[in-house]
């Protein structure tokens, strides 16, 4: 496929300076409110504008954006208050055993709940609060470059648009976070193991006295993330949402069109509440992606170029996503002449996830140090802080990924 280095390395430039035109101008864009989707409608504007997209759709999707990590500060209020109930054990005589029943009881129901919240809302990424928290309307924007002729397959590639709300302790440092998590988990597995020996065993103090000192870690649980403050995000994610843009730019400015191939631009919003963005999308074109022969690359966090792995594990490594599109990358990159990683993302989840359990074909490519990535869902993570050649290497991954998806026969 003829596109010139002259182009690439153009298109590359563009995301540069895009990615600083969005994070100073726009600025931070909170998922489901009004910074997202004019970044969106920027973006679309510019697929618009400049004839790099035949066809372009703002979709429209109701979230809480709060429900993902907002279930931290819910579950560490009724956590502290369950574990702060057990005191009632001190209550002298009969009245105080019945107390201390109706305390270990409350406080292993309140314990549960909790366990079962952070379960559905931020291991498997099930709306579990959502109902029961301010909703708001986000937005994706999906943009087709058609083929000469009929459409009999397609490639999609997508980044999302939002970015997160800050993760405090993350800010401090990634292992502070990591800790203060597992320390809660264990606590609440604890929790709910103690108050059953309390239920077991009544008129034992010492089942609640462990309890009610759990009160203390779960405090750790309010400063998870601020609402306040909604960080740049120009890593996470405005890379793979540049990667998407320059792809179809890449392909006009070059005169190329594929016979059947048709190749888009899936620019999610809310990834960062939840993948609902990446959801709304799978409910809506569901028909359209299982009727022809469809991949959908996710790329996230293109910066850590040493770490650039290709996720075939997805939702802390619980979701298969698609092999076929693993292969389809891996091949891109012999094409490129630089292989990547192969892994399970370990902790959270990425738009692949979402579309992969609803019976899409997707992979998720994403570079980012799982141990020291400074800049992770803090305010460190700036255009300034970006690296434009895992930029140039995604995106030449993604045009030759365009190619051979053209070219040969998708899943065999």
């Amino acid at each position: 496929m003829n596109i010139s280095e002259e182009t690439r390395q153009k298109a590359v430039d563009y995301e540069v300076e895009s990615i600083h035109y969005i994070t100073e101008q726009i600025g931070p864009r909170e998922s489901g409110m009004p910074k997202e989707l004019e970044a969106e409608e920027w973006l679309k504007k510019e697929l618009d504008d400049n004839g790099w997209a035949d066809s372009s759709v703002i979709d429209e999707f109701t979230i809480a954006r709060h429900a993902l990590v907002g279930f931290t500060k819910v579950i560490g209020v009724i956590l502290i208050l369950g574990a702060l109930i057990q005191l009632l054990f001190l209550i002298p005589g009969d009245a105080g055993r019945a107390a201390s029943i109706a305390a270990a009881a409350i406080g292993l129901v309140f314990a549960v709940f909790s366990f079962i919240t952070t379960v559905q809302e931020f291991l498997v990424y099930h709306e579990f609060l959502d109902y029961f928290m301010d909703r708001t309307k986000s937005h994706n924007v999906y943009a087709k470059y058609e083929p000469t002729g009929e459409v009999k397959r397609r490639i999609i590639f997508n980044g999302h648009v939002d970015s997160a709300y800050e993760w405090t302790l993350m800010k401090i440092k990634q292992n502070v976070m990591v800790g203060v998590l597992v320390v809660d988990i264990v606590c609440l597995l604890a929790m709910i193991a103690f108050t059953i020996v309390s239920l077991v065993m009544p008129g034992a103090a010492w089942p609640h006295i462990v309890v009610a000192c759990f009160a203390v870690p779960f405090f750790g649980l309010f400063f998870v993330c601020n609402f306040k403050v909604v960080v740049p995000g120009a890593n996470d994610n405005l890379t793979g949402t540049m990667n998407a843009v320059a792809v179809l730019k890449c392909l006009k400015e070059s005169g190329i069109r594929f016979e059947n191939t048709e190749v888009c631009a899936l620019l999610t919003g809310s990834e960062e509440a939840g993948l609902r963005g990446a959801k709304a999308f799978a409910k809506k074109y569901k028909q359209e992606c299982t009727e022809i022969p469809t991949a959908i690359i996710c790329f996230d966090t293109l910066r850590d170029l040493e770490f650039l792995t290709v996720y075939d594990k997805d939702m802390t490594s619980l979701v298969k996503n698609d092999k076929d599109c693993s292969i389809l990358i891996d091949k891109a990159c012999d094409k490129v002449g630089h292989k990547l990683l192969h892994g399970g993302v370990p902790f959270g989840a990425s738009d692949a996830a979402a579309l992969s359990k609803q019976g899409l074909k997707a992979i998720c490519v994403a570079g980012q140090d799982p141990l020291h990535a400074t800049y992770y869902h803090n305010t460190r993570d700036t255009a300034d802080n970006m690296r434009p050649e895992c930029m140039r290497l995604c995106l030449d991954i993604s045009l030759a990924a365009c190619e051979i998806f053209d070219q040969e026969e998708f899943g065999k």
